[in-house]
């Protein structure tokens, strides 16, 4: 029997998917304790959301710089000051500074 090959879209579904997947199983991982088996998983997750160009969801949920995900407040700080809310792990000190828009009247 022939092998299916998958369309562009069929696969980034399926990848968007597994990622989706991934970082549930890190967030479960990071809550349990073990942050190396987190790290790994977001790890894999980004590298799956690369090449299939998935939309990147979960971008605030793990450390740009070292792929640790974020069990606040065990491995991270977060810290709100002048319209800005700063997000620094505690594992490799990485600050990660996010702009909080102004509040517009009449809504």
């Amino acid at each position: 029997m022939a092998r299916r090959h998958l369309t562009k879209k069929e696969a980034r579904g399926l990848a968007a998917q597994q990622v989706d997947r991934l970082f549930e199983l890190a967030g479960h991982e990071a809550r349990s304790g073990r942050d190396e088996r987190a790290t790994r998983y977001v790890s894999l997750a980004l590298r799956v959301g690369e090449r299939y160009k998935v939309p990147a969801t979960h971008k605030r949920t793990y450390c740009p710089s070292c792929h640790a995900f974020f069990a606040p407040p065990r491995n991270v700080r977060v810290r709100t000051s002048r319209r800005k809310l700063s997000v620094s792990c505690l594992r490799c000190g990485f600050v990660q500074r996010i702009p909080i828009g102004k509040e517009r009247r009449g809504q």
